[in-house]
């Protein structure tokens, strides 16, 4: 029987780090500007400079289009181009959201050294669009103007390969359009929530359910779809995309013992939603009430394919994020002079929001592990002159 061994065959040399692909060079990037002109950009100017930006725009545009649900595709297209929050229309008044707020405090929904400027800013009804978004915050991941388009285009991708595996594997009918609408829909309050700010950053998140700032879009939403009576598969994607999966595991000797607290926590995200959202959730066919508990129904695939889409932000967060923000610090100091301030307020966040609006934060990370630091730093002075 032949054994299969490596060239050097069992006791030769070690390998020594793989030489990956190499891909910066043949890149075509947009015209290089200077730093000066990166930094007088606005959001919409670097979106619209960006083919990668636009082009994902454009992919979301014509992905509502293809939706077969007249409500959802509606929908779906109104949050790309022309976004509203509505719920927050109930309660009109200071003193009206004040008493929600203290509402949700009491419930342990919100955070009491918040307030209710704070948690529900203003500008709700007349937000940005997904071609200026970021994803996330600064420091998270497509921290970039148009990052929002960029992230849920790919997510969108990801649930189409589930969907069509579950279904050719499987034999399951699953719906297309209930992953592919949630995904996007999910995310829409972040374009009044990430508003840019004149120093080139933007708002962050509100603390909310488990004092983070992590799931504030996700309770609004499902508070915003319940508020528009839309159906419970799509309110329930709403709430379930962000931790349906959420294990606890520990060891019990050496059996393994799961605790799936993901599905408690979607139970919480829809009972913090339907009080904002003023809905009984049992009624709404969203929770079940077992032994005097409100708890979360099992779940079809639908759910599962957008919850498991909404994943690709390890990658970007964990790896492109984490390693390219230094790194472009490091260029702005070496090639472009910034110190001090400058690399803490307008001149470097729109030096970052330029270069990665213009390439993307992985397509840089992976310049950097497989090409290493000078080849980056060659790329991002080919789009922002030293």
């Amino acid at each position: 029987m032949c054994v299969c061994h490596g060239p050097g065959g069992p006791g030769g040399p070690l390998p020594g780090k793989f030489e990956y692909s190499k891909f910066s060079e043949d890149l075509d990037l947009t015209p290089t500007r200077t730093l000066e002109e990166a930094i007088a950009m606005s959001p919409e100017d670097m979106a619209r400079a960006s083919r990668l930006v636009t082009g994902t725009y454009n992919e979301l545009l014509q992905t509502a289009a293809s939706l077969e649900d007249d409500g959802y595709r509606r929908l779906m297209t109104e949050c790309i181009s022309g976004p509203k929050i509505t719920f927050l229309e109930m309660y009109p008044g200071e003193d009206d959201r004040q008493k929600l707020f203290d509402e949700m405090v009491k419930l342990g929904f919100f955070h009491a050294g918040d307030d209710p400027n704070h948690v529900w800013p203003a500008g709700h009804m007349t937000p940005q669009t997904y071609l200026t978004a970021p994803s996330s915050h600064n420091d998270f991941y497509n921290a970039h103007p148009g990052g929002l388009a960029l992230t849920v285009a790919y997510n969108i991708r990801i649930a189409d390969n589930y969907t069509e595996n579950y279904r050719q594997m499987y034999g399951l009918p699953i719906n297309r359009d209930l992953p592919v609408a949630s995904l996007l829909i999910h995310e829409y309050p972040k374009v009044w929530l990430y508003q840019w700010q004149n120093d080139g950053s933007w708002l962050e998140e509100p603390r909310t359910v488990y004092d983070d700032t992590w799931h504030a879009h996700c309770i609004y939403v499902t508070a915003e779809l319940m508020h528009r009576r839309f159906d419970a598969r799509i309110v329930m994607a709403m709430a379930a995309a962000h931790q349906m999966s959420m294990l606890d595991a520990s060891m019990d000797g050496r059996a393994v013992v799961a605790n799936w607290i993901g599905l408690d926590r979607v139970c919480h995200f829809i009972s913090s939603a339907a009080v904002m959202a003023q809905v009984d959730p049992v009624d709404y066919g969203l929770l079940e009430r077992k032994n005097g508990k409100l708890s979360l129904a099992t779940q079809p695939a639908e759910q599962w394919v957008t919850h498991l889409a909404d994943m690709n932000w390890p990658y970007a967060m964990g790896a492109a994020q984490l390693y390219t923000w230094p790194m472009l610090k490091q260029i702005a100091e070496e090639s472009h002079g910034l110190s001090g301030n400058d690399l803490n307020g307008r001149a470097f966040n729109q030096f970052k929001n330029y270069v990665w609006s213009q390439i993307g934060q992985i397509p840089l990370y992976e310049i950097l592990v497989r090409e290493g630091y000078d080849a980056a730093k060659k790329t991002v002075n080919r789009l922002v002159a030293n």
